[in-house]
């Protein structure tokens, strides 16, 4: 691939993310490299420690938390590499 448009981005992000469990994805490139950033859906209650506002009253919000997990300079290999990762994930998985 060579001079993707945003567009294309982001429907490689889109093909990437039928491999990759994750709530959200997109490619961000860098001198010719694509890399794949996912992300999941958190809430602050759900996390350890408290967020505390100026009037020292907890605050609670939604963020996505991202990751960099895959990269590469074609397609094919960003695809691969992702493939690689969510293979990873599922051979450590805890039951």
């Amino acid at each position: 691939m060579s001079k993707e448009s945003e567009t294309d981005l982001d429907k490689l992000a889109k093909e990437c993310m039928k491999h990759v469990k994750c709530d959200a994805a997109r490619i961000s490139k860098l001198c010719g490299k694509m890399y794949l950033i996912i992300g999941f859906n958190r809430n602050t209650k759900d996390d350890k420690g408290v967020w505390i506002n100026q009037d020292n009253q907890r605050m609670d919000f939604d963020y996505l938390q991202t990751s960099v997990i895959a990269n590469g300079y074609t397609k094919k290999e960003l695809i691969e590499s992702a493939k690689k990762y969510q293979r990873l994930c599922d051979s450590t998985k805890q039951n």
